[in-house]
């Protein structure tokens, strides 16, 4: 009997830790956005000028204050 009920309780935990993993889990972090490319990180990635430029690009319907797009 004793195996029993400690089986159950152990199935009833093992439930509940999955369930708290998986609430856990779901919730996104915020801020999750790359840091800024500052000259010294491009600079230590390898990147030319002309690639930091292309980078640095925001095109029109990237931003949302443009009226019309």
């Amino acid at each position: 009997m004793q195996l029993i009920q400690s089986n159950a309780l152990l199935r009833g935990l093992s439930t509940c830790a999955k369930i708290f993993r998986w609430w856990r889990s779901t919730n996104i972090p915020e801020g999750t956005a790359p840091p800024p490319l500052t000259p010294h990180i491009a600079r230590d990635i390898g990147l030319s000028p002309s690639t930091q430029a292309r980078m640095r690009h925001r095109w029109p319907s990237q931003s949302t204050q443009h009226p019309y797009l």
